[in-house]
């Protein structure tokens, strides 16, 4: 008797113990909405999707009062939860959340939640409270739903994060973020990009292969482009005589630039930033720019008269960071120095002669970039080489990133930025002035000098005869 009185003392105590362990959890409530529901058949008609869109809206009412970003569904990342979530053990969220940022890679940071009950309305309120911890910085959600194996619960995984912007220069000056999503065109690697609002120029490096692949800079308004946008097609309507030779006219170019644009060197807001790039038609009005302004006002307008011409960014013996433009016409190739030494056609700067203390990193011309194949390798002297440099053309960045997002493998497809996303494909015809500004410059005119800012004379620059 005594016996039976213990046992049942016993199993009375582990039922409470069990009982209110079940109370403190919610789970008591959670088997009489179950109960309730089965009784009503109200669960039977309360979808996944359903349960999915309440949970946006819970989730996002708490937002509100905290006066904080809603949360936008990622139509993407659920693509991929719908796939891989069946096949995840909900007991380790460490391996879940590495997995999903190795799979999705332009999440800055994520957090994840998982639930398991009765009833999808049961798992509600599992995950307020999880609710109410999401940070500001947070901007994306998913959201997954399964049975268990036998029907009798259900199980949810949510997972929200900071999703990142594709890269682009014209999102930097609508965001305030530093940190974007971008995709390497040399080893098609996936990886964020941080960017220093101090600096007036930026190179983007794959973390991987170590390589440039875009090189961005911001003129003296804060708009930034690629750099091979600075080179609008600049064509003043001035007029070569037809029995000069390429090389004179070559020359003839050389010199107007080099008579008509002061060299001044930009301070920057501080000593860490780099300064504002121009266009060649702002260093025309200005009368006066750095090197790489002179550079590609240079390059520009020998581009525009059909010359084989790039701008060359790179360094220069010990002064650091120069930028020169080169040439290649008629198997040879020529280095301009448009900042230093008036040009002399008796003497022509060739690349084999005086290119030694020259070493390029990045070139451009209108179209594309070109860096290094092989970055640290000893430089050559090599402009063109195939084998040297590999083109890269900035705007087809955005196809790449868009094809590292999970909707390009079968998905839903996500967010796109309304961004152009297709290189210029026409040339300018070096017969017509596409600048209003230059219209005063008579087209027969023997002597071309553009108009000089601060009163300052400079020597004409011939170019016609």
């Amino acid at each position: 008797m005594l016996t039976r009185f213990l046992l049942w003392s016993i199993l009375l105590g582990v039922a409470l113990a069990g009982g209110f362990k079940a109370h403190r959890e919610g789970k008591l409530v959670a088997w009489k909405l179950w109960f309730e529901e089965w009784a009503t058949g109200r669960d039977q008609a309360y979808s996944a999707v359903r349960f999915q869109v309440d949970l946006v809206d819970r989730l996002n009412y708490a937002r509100i009062g905290a006066k904080q970003p809603l949360l936008r569904v990622d139509a993407d990342l659920e693509a991929w939860l719908a796939v891989e979530f069946p096949k995840m053990a909900l007991e380790d969220v460490d391996s879940i959340t590495q997995k999903i940022q190795a799979s999705v890679p332009r999440y800055l940071r994520i957090s994840v939640c998982t639930a398991s009950g009765p009833t999808l309305r049961t798992l509600l309120e599992q995950f307020h409270e999880f609710g109410q911890k999401t940070g500001t910085e947070m901007t994306h959600l998913a959201c997954a739903v399964r049975q268990s194996r036998g029907g009798l619960a259900q199980h949810a995984l949510l997972v929200v994060g900071q999703r990142l912007d594709d890269f682009s220069p014209e999102i930097i000056a609508t965001t305030q973020e530093e940190a974007f999503f971008s995709v390497c065109p040399h080893c098609e690697h996936p990886h964020i990009v941080r960017i220093s609002r101090q600096q007036h120029s930026l190179g983007l490096e794959c973390p991987q292969c170590r390589r440039t692949y875009a090189v961005v800079a911001a003129d003296a308004e804060g708009k930034y482009r690629y750099v091979n946008e600075y080179l609008t097609g600049y064509a003043p309507p001035a007029v070569f005589a037809k029995d000069h030779s390429r090389v004179h006219e070559l020359f003839t170019i050389w010199s107007a630039v080099h008579a008509n644009c002061v060299y001044t060197k930009d301070p920057g807001a501080s000593k860490e930033a780099t300064d504002a790039w121009q266009t060649s038609l702002v260093t025309q009005r200005m009368g006066q720019g750095d090197c790489e302004d002179s550079a590609i006002f240079l390059c520009d307008w020998l581009l525009s008269r059909g010359f084989q011409a790039r701008v060359a960014l790179g360094r220069y013996g010990d002064m650091g960071g120069h930028a020169w433009v080169v040439v290649r016409l008629d198997d040879k190739e020529y280095l301009l120095e448009s900042t230093e030494g008036r040009p002399d056609p008796s003497n022509p700067p060739l690349v084999s002669r005086v290119g030694s203390r020259y070493v390029p990193e990045i070139m451009f011309d209108r179209y594309a970039l070109y860096v290094r194949s092989t970055p640290g390798q000893a430089w050559k002297g090599e402009y063109w080489s195939p084998k040297v440099w590999s083109k890269v053309e900035p705007r087809s960045l955005q196809d790449r990133i868009e094809a590292a997002s999970p909707a390009a493998t079968g998905g839903a497809s996500g967010e796109k930025a309304a961004m152009p996303r297709v290189a210029r494909t026409s040339k300018p015809n070096p017969a017509v002035a596409p600048f209003m500004e230059l219209e005063e410059i008579p087209q027969d005119a023997s002597i071309w000098q553009m108009p000089l800012s601060m009163g300052q004379g400079k020597p004409d620059a011939e170019v016609g005869p």
